[in-house]
């Protein structure tokens, strides 16, 4: 055998072995990792209402760090906080709705910003699986009154009304499910280039995602086509919309964890549940989340 086939011979094994060899995706952290992700998104809204276009654009950017504060055979316990919050709605009928940037000096004033900034003044604890399911999310609850009591409101009513409405967005559930959507990529199973699977995301946005491994070298890259479900609800509407979504993924091969992440979704109404009468609405997005 010549040494020049015997390199042929050999580079063939190699590569027929690193197709067909299976890996188990998981997340590898240790005690003390520590995480800072910075996430944007713009969401834009149009709505038709007798024949007049109702554009609202939502840009949010949010800076937050995960650390691993211990871990078990099956799950890790992660320490999260906001570093920084920063939301601006928008209407092409109304102005500005929405302006929040904990960053900057609150105003007086500034009921909303004041709220907000109880973000950067609270830590999470976080049980995670290690392919990413989140089990539990604890101190939402720590978070939502200090949100309320940095509001400046006295009356106890008031105060009571807030925090009911808040556990929707900051509840221990909610925001399981939303951490969820940046942790939960992984298969229970040991997989292949190639090889799907299957998870869903519930809560605000439902999505049934198919996902793909497609290449392990020093990132691990994913793709998952989705199709999603979502209800905006208003004092007028409630709007069942229905759509697509696409994520593509590149994460550390060593730690499990993000490098990159984006996600590009878009829907329209299926059905208003409260009237008759359709009123079209397009949901369009594109998030990205990485690595600081």
């Amino acid at each position: 055998m010549t040494r020049f086939f015997l390199k042929i011979l050999v580079f063939t094994l190699v590569s027929a072995y690193s197709v067909s060899a299976q890996s188990l995706l998981q997340y590898r952290l240790k005690i003390g990792d520590s995480i800072t992700v910075l996430q944007k998104a713009t969401q834009n809204i149009v709505q038709c209402d007798q024949g007049l276009e109702h554009k609202i654009l939502n840009n949010l950017e949010e800076n937050y760090t995960f650390k691993v504060a211990a871990k078990t055979d099956s799950t890790y316990r992660l320490k999260f906080r906001f570093n920084q919050f920063k939301l601006k709605t928008t209407s092409n009928q109304f102005g500005v709705l929405v302006d929040v940037d904990t960053n900057k000096p609150v105003a007086d004033n500034d009921t909303e910003g004041k709220i907000f900034g109880g973000l950067t003044h609270s830590e999470l604890q976080i049980e995670m699986s290690y392919t990413g399911e989140i089990i539990e999310v604890y101190g939402a609850e720590d978070m939502i009154n200090n949100m309320v009591s940095l509001s400046g409101i006295r009356d106890e009513f008031t105060k009571q009304l807030m925090i009911e409405s808040m556990k929707s967005e900051f509840g221990s559930e909610s925001l399981s499910k939303s951490f969820e959507q940046l942790t939960h990529i992984y298969p229970k199973q040991e997989v292949k280039i190639g090889d799907t699977w299957n998870n869903e995301y519930t809560g605000e946005i439902n999505s049934k995602n198919t996902w793909k491994l497609k290449n392990i070298s020093d990132t691990i890259v994913l793709n998952a086509e989705s199709t999603l479900s979502m209800i905006i609800e208003d004092e007028f509407t409630n709007l069942l919309l229905k759509g697509k979504q696409n994520i593509v993924v590149i994460a550390d091969k060593e730690t499990g964890f993000i490098n990159e992440m984006t996600v590009n979704a878009e829907a329209s109404n299926a059905v208003d549940l409260n009237h008759t009468e359709n009123n079209p609405t397009k949901v369009t997005s594109i998030t990205t989340y990485k690595i600081k």
